[in-house]
């Protein structure tokens, strides 16, 4: 009797708290406000600006290099949140240099000085291109590529000359056909600022910045010059490489033959960035 007695209070007991869980489950379903779920699901963190998304593909042109008639893209990736790595390509088709807008502006200059160099370079066409790898960091507290920055630079640029070169000798005019080509590779540094003014434009400033190196290059006109005299042949390698002087060390070593002129060139690598304009679109 006992034992029976026994069996049913357990069955009991187990009945009420198996119905206690289930009131429980209901109020829990009913009303989930009364039920505290805190220590299961913490509130969310706030996300920090620093911490934040931000774009890491840039795409980019050079507006002001345009004025010197050269045309070119260039690809920026971040690395990490404020450095980057980026890559450049620039080309300027056969162009006569003081016919682009910013050569005209520098040929008025000169010409109003009676120059007569002004005369020369009309003449001088010269195409070319230009590769350069840069390393950026960014400053400022939010991520991405904008802020003030500063970077580092190598750049591999080839050129390639058309100048009609016109002698004056006592028995007459003579037009040396000079062609050549050259290419340069260097590396500086850079700084500036680049900023977003829309949701993905991106606005570059190149404050200043500039590099060095070597360049070197062939430079030829083949004609007859079989009636130059010695003293013709002297002064013709004295224009010659009289056409670059930097500091009284010519940068073009010349060779007067029968069969026209040959030259080496041979000169620092040089090129300044600043006041540049550049608009990409981020993505």
């Amino acid at each position: 009797m006992k034992r029976t007695l026994l069996l049913v209070t357990a069955a009991l007991c187990l009945n009420l708290s198996l119905r206690a869980q289930d009131v429980v489950d209901s109020v829990a379903t009913a009303y989930p406000s009364a039920v505290d779920v805190s220590a299961a699901a913490p509130a969310p963190e706030k996300t920090s600006k620093r911490n934040g998304p931000y774009y890491k593909n840039i795409v980019k042109t050079n507006l002001s290099t345009i004025a010197l008639a050269n045309y070119g893209l260039t690809y920026e990736r971040m690395l990490t949140r404020k450095i980057s790595a980026s890559v450049g390509y620039r080309f300027m088709p056969s162009t006569y240099i003081t016919q682009s807008p910013l050569g005209e502006k520098v040929m008025d200059i000169v010409a109003e000085e009676g120059d007569d160099i002004s005369q020369q370079l009309d003449k001088l066409k010269m195409s070319g291109n230009a590769v350069t790898l840069e390393f950026r960091v960014y400053t400022g507290k939010r991520p991405g590529a904008k802020g003030f920055y500063a970077g580092l630079y190598g750049r591999y640029s080839t050129f390639k000359y058309d100048y009609p070169y016109d002698f004056e000798k006592p028995s007459g005019n003579t037009l040396v056909p000079l062609k050549g080509n050259s290419k340069g590779i260097g590396g500086g540094v850079i700084l500036g600022g680049q900023f977003m003014v829309a949701k993905r434009v991106v606005v570059d400033l190149f404050i200043i910045g500039g590099h060095y190196g070597s360049m070197t290059g062939k430079l030829e006109g083949l004609t007859d010059m079989s009636d130059f005299d010695e003293a013709d042949r002297a002064e013709l390698k004295d224009e010659i490489e009289g056409l670059i002087d930097l500091g009284g060390d010519n940068g073009i070593k010349a060779d007067v033959r029968d069969d026209g002129v040959r030259a080496d060139i041979k000169l620092p690598f040089l090129g300044l960035r600043g006041l540049g304009l550049t608009v990409g679109f981020a993505f």
